[in-house]
């Protein structure tokens, strides 16, 4: 069952985010930022490529960015001639979304070795888009959890992680990790566990400075591994 846009994805895409929609078309470009920008109050650019998105101003590496990838112009070759770009090797630290995806091109697992936040396909709705901006910029992935799954269970991936050389994690944190390595949402978390969603993130934050991990998708392989 989709969610409907609320105003908790209104805040959360406002708090500062810029949103850059990069695609061939100058109208679809317009349509989506503008979109955007009326259901979320983001500040918003549309570009025809990554080269134009600015990634320091004089030396100084500018913030944390989220840019949205028109795919309706664009093969699977063409996605993957991307992925190995140094453009887009530049862009890695910043939010990055494919949207307009087409199903059968099954990129995601390298796309998320490639630094991709989220999956936006063809046939999804415009609140889809919206929920996935909120999810992304609150610091987790847009995809299924099918997708998510396959990508724990890469062992090529999973062996790039630091393993500590032992870890302090309590019972309880040992039992959110292995809630999060499922998939779940911070508030299937809460309400599983019986906490509060600000519990939740207090959990995972010590989570992941104990077992070296930068992000959610990181402890779920972390947890996968080593659980």
């Amino acid at each position: 069952m989709k969610r409907a846009i609320t105003s908790k994805c209104y805040d959360c895409a406002y708090r500062g985010r810029h949103i850059y929609v990069v695609g061939a078309f100058r109208f679809e470009r317009e349509m989506v930022a503008d979109y955007i920008s009326t259901h979320t109050a983001a500040k918003w650019f549309q570009v025809e490529n990554l080269e134009t998105i600015p990634v320091s101003n004089q030396g100084v590496p500018l913030g944390k960015k989220m840019i949205l990838v028109d795919n309706i112009m664009m093969s699977r070759d063409n996605l993957m001639q991307l992925f190995a770009s140094e453009t887009w090797q530049s862009h890695t630290h910043n939010l990055v979304a494919l949207f307009n995806l087409p199903h059968e091109y099954a990129i995601e697992q390298i796309a998320l070795k490639s630094g991709v936040r989220g999956f936006l396909y063809y046939d999804d709705s415009a609140e889809d888009l919206i929920n996935g901006i909120c999810t992304m910029n609150a610091g987790e992935i847009w995809a299924s959890r099918r997708i998510l799954s396959e990508y724990v269970q890469d062992s090529s991936y999973v062996n790039e992680l630091l393993e500590p050389d032992g870890h302090s994690l309590s019972e309880r944190e040992i039992e959110l990790l292995q809630v999060l390595a499922s998939g779940a949402s911070n508030e299937v978390i809460a309400n599983q566990m019986g906490i509060s969603p600000h519990t939740v993130k207090s959990h995972l934050y010590n989570i992941f400075h104990k077992i070296n991990a930068e992000n959610r998708l990181q402890a779920a392989l972390w947890a996968q591994k080593n659980l």
